[in-house]
């Protein structure tokens, strides 16, 4: 979470309406507060979004944030400028909403988020996707699933590595069997 919060505090100056999706306890939507005017915790977890409302009166800005319980953006009205999300990237074989990320490898959840995000931005919005990505031979799974997206739109984005190594105990599962190991990354895309 920290290194979330420390990527969301070193991309983001300011925003109007930002978006949390899968906000669980709403940490990093909220550690925008300061930069942001309005912000949205949307999550399918209707438990993580009580913590967030806790959270958000705790930290006395209640007044400026709605929270949102939906699948991704299914109850999001209007654009944002902003989308952040860090959403999980594991595969589970009890299929935990917190925990799986589904799709190929865990990447199923990231890539909505990109997909679907991109469509709710406002000119010259923005999606930061923080999570996890698995490296199979050496190629990132995560980074190739999503940069057909990224350049079918009119955007720039960028993709870094934060973290070369997470989850390494992951890899002793059967799931995991071919990949090399899982990384932190940040997806960033502006839209033009």
């Amino acid at each position: 979470t920290y290194r979330y919060c420390a990527l969301l505090r070193r991309e983001v100056i300011s925003a109007a309406r930002v978006l949390d999706v899968g906000c669980g306890s709403g940490v990093g939507g909220l550690c925008l507060m300061d930069r942001v005017d309005r912000i949205v915790l949307s999550d399918i977890n209707e438990h993580a979004l009580g913590f967030a409302r806790v959270n958000a009166h705790l930290a006395g800005v209640a007044d400026r944030v709605e929270l949102i319980s939906g699948d991704l953006y299914a109850n999001v009205h209007g654009m944002v400028d902003l989308i952040v999300a860090n959403p999980p990237y594991l595969l589970d074989p009890g299929h935990r909403v917190y925990r799986d990320g589904g799709g190929d490898l865990g990447t199923g959840l990231g890539v909505r988020i990109v997909r679907e995000g991109l469509t709710r931005l406002a000119p010259n919005g923005r999606l930061i996707l923080y999570t996890g990505a698995p490296i199979v031979g050496g190629h990132d799974r995560l980074r190739a699933a999503i940069t057909p997206v990224l350049d079918a739109g009119s955007l720039r984005w960028t993709y870094q590595e934060i973290d070369p190594d997470v989850f390494g105990e992951e890899l002793e599962l059967p799931a995991y069997a071919a990949v090399d190991r899982i990384a932190a990354v940040a997806a960033c895309a502006t839209m033009a």
